[in-house]
């Protein structure tokens, strides 16, 4: 009956097809056992070919080696070769600074893959039963999860696959004692250091007790019912995250922040997790309080506001996107246009529209309107005909090498990068920073001051307004 329930999930969920070799992971336990043991049995009917890998993760001397040696007769029973790897998963541990669990499984789920490499197998099947769904999806829960951590672990992830999922744990050790097949027991699984064995025989128990219930189909009851409804929101959270990409390469990620602010937060914060994995490759070490914070960086960051992220990445907060990069990379990417008079300016994918006006001075009472007029920061008003006589094209672009600004009421000219320190503008911030220019002369810096040269006087015979629309931020 179980080598039945165990084709129909692999018939169903699609997890092997035709011919493909499929490697499987033996401890020497009854799930990894039953597990072998009926692909083995059913693997003339697939007609796959089963590649048996062991781990011996060095933590418990005499008996990893048991379980070893156990591995290897049995492997031998069935005229199958195993692969067996000794891994100080201790030392590893430490190196990668993570938890003895956490090495573990790195070092099973790299060694599978090597074997698969080097074997030409498609598949990885690991002995995952429906018990260990339900203490995965509490294990979750205890630590603080979305809708995503609830679905549980799937039946198929990448080549990874998990043909026992609809296996009870009972139904495993009848199958094994009823054929006849010996098992070994890892002593570790009684130790309650572990959190999973803590859950396995601490919690999970404690909670039958006290609910007259079984917890673990009412587990599994809920992870069913949260697939469909996670489903819908990753399918359109991936479809708008792509629609949001403005750039997209290794360790680095920004995203369209006008898109970021229209979707609903449920959305946003699935975007979120999309951008992080892609630009980190890994999601491990995020939690709630981060994706949180990149959040409340989107809603209610300043331009130029940033946060530190796991892994040695920061988040950016620009004024039409969301930046995620390594801490201490450089955002340089320039952008130019010639200065539309009259007209309208645009920077392409920087949500920056420059508008420009020109207006006589008519009289002195007209005049009197422009001169110091500097209560908006994003509106200017400069004297048209000393820009002209320069008799250089007039720009809209961002900083670059050797810019030169003279201040209001200055007595010369300073570097614009002496001008920004001086004004504390953030580092983050002086690349994105738009820009009117006369070669190496900034004329205004947007949100800024303008230049003292081309200030309106009592001179000015034509005044250009220029107004700068941050459509994005």
């Amino acid at each position: 009956m179980l080598k039945q329930l165990v084709l129909e999930t692999i018939k169903n969920k699609g997890l092997i097809n035709y011919g493909e070799g499929v490697i499987v992971g033996i401890s020497g336990g009854y799930d990894s056992v039953c597990l072998l043991h009926v692909l083995y049995s059913i693997s003339k009917e697939l007609g796959i070919k089963i590649y048996p890998v062991h781990i011996n993760h060095m933590l418990r001397g005499e008996e990893a080696l048991r379980d070893e040696n156990f591995v290897r007769s049995f492997c031998s029973s069935l005229g199958l070769e195993v692969y067996v790897k000794h891994i100080d998963v201790a030392k590893k541990a430490k190196s990668e600074k993570t938890s003895l669990e956490e090495a573990g499984r790195n070092a099973r789920y790299e060694t599978f893959s090597i074997v698969a490499e080097e074997q030409g197998a498609s598949k990885i099947a690991v002995a995952h039963s429906r018990n260990d769904q339900a203490e995965t999806i509490l294990m979750r829960i205890c630590r603080g999860t979305g809708l995503e951590g609830l679905r549980g672990m799937e039946y198929k992830r990448d080549n990874i696959i998990r043909p026992l999922l609809d296996v009870d744990r009972y139904q495993i050790e009848e199958y094994v004692k009823g054929m006849g097949i010996e098992a070994v027991t890892d002593s570790s699984n009684l130790h309650t250091d572990y959190f999973r064995n803590r859950i396995r025989l601490n919690v999970i128990p404690a909670i039958n007790e006290a609910s007259g219930a079984d917890v673990t189909e009412n587990l599994l009851r809920l992870s069913k019912i949260v697939v469909a409804e996670d489903d819908y929101l990753r399918y359109n959270s991936e479809l708008y995250y792509q629609k949001s990409v403005l750039s997209e390469k290794r360790m680095y990620t920004e995203l369209d922040l006008k898109i970021l602010m229209e979707v609903h937060q449920a959305v946003r914060l699935r975007m979120l997790r999309i951008a992080v994995g892609k630009t980190c490759g890994t999601l491990n070490g995020f939690e709630y309080i981060h994706m949180d914070k990149l959040n409340n960086l989107i809603e209610n960051g300043r331009t130029g506001a940033q946060i530190d992220l796991p892994h040695s990445m920061t988040a950016v907060r620009t004024y039409n996107s969301l930046i995620l990069k390594e801490q201490g990379k450089v955002i340089r990417k320039q952008f130019e246009e010639i200065l539309q008079i009259p007209g309208e300016t645009e920077i392409q994918n920087e949500g920056i529209v420059v508008k420009t006006e020109i207006i006589k001075i008519e009289s002195i009472k007209n005049f009197g309107e422009f001169i110091n007029c500097n209560e908006k920061v994003h509106t200017k008003f400069i004297d048209l005909d000393k820009l002209i006589s320069s008799g250089k094209s007039i720009l809209l672009r961002n900083r670059r090498d050797g810019d030169i600004f003279k201040p209001l009421k200055s007595n010369g000219t300073k570097k614009l990068k002496e001008y920004f320190i001086d004004n504390k503008v953030p580092r983050e911030i002086r690349d994105i920073i738009p820009l009117i220019a006369l070669g190496k002369e900034i004329v205004w810096i947007v949100g800024n001051k303008i230049s003292d040269n081309y200030k309106v006087t009592d001179n000015t015979k034509n005044v250009l307004k220029i107004s700068c629309i941050l459509e994005k931020k």
